[in-house]
């Protein structure tokens, strides 16, 4: 898959041919997301076309409202997920005042058009400026005929609404089992190896701390079944996030994985961490021997859960 990250105004023939172009934010490439690309692979095979997914560098509402967002995904993280669905090219618009102020009608001539769009695929609620002008029933008014349009309904899973809102608020719920049903995978925080307060080696219990993207979604604080991979390989892990409240004052949040099986120093190295399932909040122990045996407490059930899986 080729990423082409693009600033307006976009310049023609940036791709061979004409294209099967699939649009959203597609924060988490979650289930529905999957589905609205599968739809869009099919249609590019038929016309034996490459497909082609846009998105921007951040989120509308970072320039519409100045909002602080958090994201299910960092960009590499969505794009990896998007090689893995068959993307053959990846657009991705940087999302800036100027491209903010263009007209719907701007955005299907300077934008669609010219990428050379044959066929456009979308979800039903996707917008491309207001939502009262823009939106998809008034899409084939702005695109008058110069290409295809499929209309994606809105997708459920097991009676449960598959949007990237809702994948927010279970991760940050602690609910990595619903997260991980509307995802279609469990939920990945990635980043390095960072320099922690070596609190967990002097327990017996060696741990790896995560230095993540700071606009990620943060799950609840807590303990997690998880597996972690350092050095390509997978490891089964119990995961802390917290404050260290027992050891510090409380002023950050640390995500500690203790990795079953290994005791490396691995600092500076990439990690990537999947969540499975919430098992424990944080609690603060009298002393470091109720934190020691309540480790291996944690421990044992987590290795029982990946057991059992």
């Amino acid at each position: 898959m080729q990423i082409i990250h693009l600033t307006y105004p976009v310049k023609e023939n940036l791709i061979p041919s004409k294209i099967v172009l699939a649009l959203g934010f597609f924060d988490g490439v979650h289930r529905g997301h999957q589905n609205l690309i599968e739809l869009a692979r099919e249609a590019a095979s038929k016309k034996h076309l490459p497909l082609v997914v846009m998105t921007f560098d951040r989120h509308p509402k970072e320039v519409y409202q100045n909002a602080k967002v958090v994201y299910i995904d960092s960009l590499d993280e969505k794009a990896y997920k998007m090689a893995q669905l068959g993307v053959d090219y990846l657009v991705v618009i940087h999302f800036n005042d100027e491209f903010s102020k263009l007209t719907a009608q701007e955005f299907v001539d300077q934008i669609i058009v010219r990428l050379k769009a044959d066929t456009v695929v979308a979800g039903f609620d996707y917008t491309y400026g207001p939502k009262d002008v823009a939106n998809m029933k008034n899409f084939p008014k702005f695109a008058k005929g110069r290409f295809d349009i499929i209309n994606v309904p809105k997708q459920t899973y097991e009676g449960q609404k598959i949007g990237s809102t809702e994948i927010r608020k279970a991760v940050s719920d602690g609910n990595m089992e619903l997260a991980t049903k509307l995802l279609g995978s469990p939920y990945v925080m990635s980043g390095i190896v960072g320099h922690g307060l070596r609190n967990g080696h002097k327990l017996g219990f060696p741990t790896a701390n995560l230095v993540w993207s700071e606009n990620k979604v943060l799950p609840k604080v807590g303990v997690y079944a998880t597996r972690t991979n350092i050095g390509d390989k997978w490891y089964d892990s119990m995961t802390s996030v917290g404050y260290n409240v027992t050891i510090n004052e409380g002023k950050r949040i640390f995500i500690e994985s203790n990795l079953f099986g290994f005791d490396q120093e691995a600092y500076g190295e990439k990690m990537i961490i999947k969540w499975y399932k919430y098992t424990r909040g944080e609690i603060k122990f009298a002393d470091l021997a109720g934190l020691k045996k309540q480790m291996a407490h944690d421990e044992a059930e987590i290795k029982a859960y990946f057991a059992d899986k």
